[in-house]
């Protein structure tokens, strides 16, 4: 009985803090939980609504929704590849996409640019050029960093 006290002890102290500020989709992801329950209660859900609907989005086919696009679930598992393969070329390719980017033109930016599927590649390695120094900060840049900042450039 003790032990069962301690435990649920510890889980009611241990879930606020999991729970942080923001909207309720933020926080636990798209899914039937999401949408059933983000009307409700306050803005970020609190952490009890929150935990129930992370639970419901795990529980029905989270999944499928997320791999389809459905149940308010935005993208499909093909961006998360596509993005994948954009890091694995940049990574492979640093150093000649950076002097590419540098000088607003070239191969690398071509690659990267088939890879996201951009149609206006001109207007792409422009806006690539243009955010040299948001792209790469520094020299401890990563792959997984750079495509995040051109993701986030190219919406």
């Amino acid at each position: 009985m003790k032990k069962l006290f301690v435990f649920l002890l510890l889980t009611v102290l241990c879930i606020p803090t999991l729970a942080q500020a923001g909207k309720l989709r933020d926080n636990v992801g798209c899914g039937l939980g999401t949408l059933l329950f983000e009307s409700v209660g306050k803005q970020d859900g609190g952490w009890l609504l929150q935990w129930i609907a992370s639970s419901t989005n795990g529980s029905f086919y989270s999944a499928f929704s997320m791999t389809t696009g459905t149940v308010g679930c935005k993208g499909s598992i093909s961006e998360v590849v596509k993005y994948e393969e954009v890091e694995i070329f940049i990574a492979e390719n640093m150093d000649d996409f950076a002097k590419d980017v540098a000088m607003g033109e070239g191969e690398t930016i071509n690659s990267v640019a088939a890879l996201l599927q951009v149609t206006d590649t001109n207007k792409f390695a422009t806006l690539l050029q243009e955010n040299f120094v948001v792209i790469f900060p520094n020299g401890d840049v990563t792959a997984d960093q750079v495509v995040v900042k051109i993701v986030e450039l190219n919406s």
